[in-house]
């Protein structure tokens, strides 16, 4: 029987996360001085957190204190992603109410703003951290847009919410603190995820407003982040892979597939600290019936595409008015290209390769930079990595560009 706190396969630690290591690093630490130090080195690369919070608040206090009423409201008004604002295709709103308060600055909620998107940047960098607040921000705000537009043309809500104010941090903050509790382990997630959950859905049963219903969609696009980035490491990454070239395609065997993650993870961290280059890693075992089982970190699978077509789909539907539409259009389209698409490492390749192996071994192949194989190779050894031979240099490599 599979205890809660143990991962499902083909799931990494979030160890393998830009500087996901801090754990390990502070148990390898000797004394409080040391330990001090290692935190220290962290909390230096929080760069992003502190710049967004600083002109949230810098922004606030100008509008609270240095502006009339008027102006303010005009402000809010202006940089608000309403369905005023949005139906007349002010789409930088979507940006720029996540800069702007409604009410005043209270430095509780900053601070408590600031050490949640520090923790996430922490264990993320700031390019995730950017991409999960901001998009989660967008895309909640366009959803709401939709729904009170719908609303609205079917006569069930009061057209003079279109021009309600919508602003602030809340979206993107509900968005990083779902991300946050679902890249935890599972015994930390099991009681996170129900937690976050329940603070953005309970408001809806009394009283609701739209921005509640905007918490709770903010949120569940931070569980989806969250489960993305546990489960393709290096989908995110901000890079422009090279074309295929010889000797960049590997493959080693180990006894079972729990050996295999384990090695998938150090290749992970060697990669972070720049020690070679990753293009694609996959996991893949056999069961049984001889059936192959992959994990991949950088192949989109079809669930895949369709979560990232919806999200764009909802963004751009609302340039015309259709967010809806264009999440239901973006999802089916991105979802066939994904499903069709091959990038990265063959599935032929690695069917091949683990139909080459005993039943019940795991294999990890990687796609990467021939200069970095010594230190993979050398780094794999301790883990009980075997090297699968016959793999040709460059075979079964598409094209990633």
């Amino acid at each position: 029987m599979k205890r809660l706190y143990e991962d499902p396969p083909g799931l990494v630690p979030v160890a393998y996360l830009p500087v996901g290591d801090l754990a390990e690093a502070l148990r390898d630490a000797d004394g409080w001085r040391a330990r001090a130090n290692v935190c220290l080195s962290f909390l230096a690369r929080v760069r992003l957190a502190p710049l967004y919070v600083l002109a949230v608040v810098v922004i606030g206090l100008v509008l609270d204190h240095a502006v009339s009423e008027q102006t303010r409201l005009r402000v809010v008004l202006a940089n608000s992603s309403n369905v005023a604002n949005l139906g007349q295709h002010r789409i930088w709103t979507l940006v720029t109410s996540a800069f702007v308060l409604d009410g005043q600055v209270r430095v509780f909620v900053m601070v408590q703003l600031l050490l949640l998107l520090a923790v996430a940047e922490v264990m993320w960098g700031w390019r995730r951290l950017l991409e999960v607040f901001f998009v989660s921000n967008a895309v909640a705000s366009c959803l709401v847009y939709g729904l009170l537009l719908a609303g609205v043309r079917a006569n069930r809500i009061d057209s003079a919410i279109t021009m309600a104010s919508d602003v602030g941090t809340s979206y993107g903050t509900h968005a990083v603190a779902g991300a946050l509790a679902f890249t935890l382990p599972v015994r930390a997630r099991r009681f996170l995820v129900p937690l976050a959950l329940g603070v953005a859905a309970v408001p809806l049963l009394f009283d609701a407003t739209f921005t509640d219903v905007g918490h709770l969609l903010a949120t569940l696009l931070g569980f989806l982040a969250g489960w993305q980035m546990r489960r393709r490491p290096l989908a995110g990454r901000v890079r422009r892979p090279a074309r295929p070239r010889a000797g960049r395609t590997t493959a080693y065997s180990f006894a079972d597939v729990a050996q295999a993650r384990a090695a998938l993870t150090t290749a992970l961290r060697l990669q972070e600290r720049l020690r070679l280059r990753l293009d694609d890693a996959v996991v893949a075992w056999s069961d049984g019936r001889r059936r192959t089982h992959l994990r991949e970190t950088r192949e989109m699978s079809a669930i895949d595409g369709a979560c990232a077509g919806g999200c764009w789909g909802v963004v751009l539907g609302t340039f015309v008015g259709l967010p809806l539409i264009g999440l239901v259009v973006g999802a089916a389209g991105a979802a066939a290209v994904a499903h069709w698409h091959d990038a990265g490492l063959r599935d032929s390749t690695v069917d091949a390769t683990v139909r080459a192996l005993p039943a019940g071994r795991g294999v990890l192949l990687l796609l990467g930079d021939a200069a970095g194989q010594p230190a993979m190779a050398a780094a794999l050894a301790g883990i009980g990595a075997t090297p699968v031979p016959g793999i040709a240099e460059g075979a079964g490599v598409a094209d990633s560009r």
